[in-house]
């Protein structure tokens, strides 16, 4: 039997994460699985999509997730996430 969260899309899933995580829990996850991405440039267009959301409600909030985040991978020895783009990427475009 499908789990709930599996009968939504993930735009939905992005939706409700950032509705119930602030953004230091969702920095924190991101940052545990930056390494399970092939291409990392899909887990930076993750990354925007989950900030442009938090963006929504707070331009602060958003900051708070990008700086958490950005930091969290350093301390990974991951470079920062490419927060600018010149074009849109894949199913994250918006």
């Amino acid at each position: 039997m499908a789990k709930l969260y599996e009968t939504l899309s993930t735009e939905r899933q992005l939706e409700a994460a950032v509705r119930v995580h602030g953004p230091a829990t969702l920095a924190q996850t991101f940052s545990a699985f930056v390494g399970q991405f092939y291409d990392r440039s899909e887990f930076d267009a993750l990354a925007r999509r989950v900030d442009a959301l938090y963006g929504r409600d707070s331009a602060a909030t958003a900051d708070s997730f990008r700086s958490r985040l950005d930091h969290r991978l350093c301390d990974r020895h991951h470079q920062p996430v490419a927060w600018e783009t010149d074009r849109p990427t894949g199913a994250w475009a918006a």
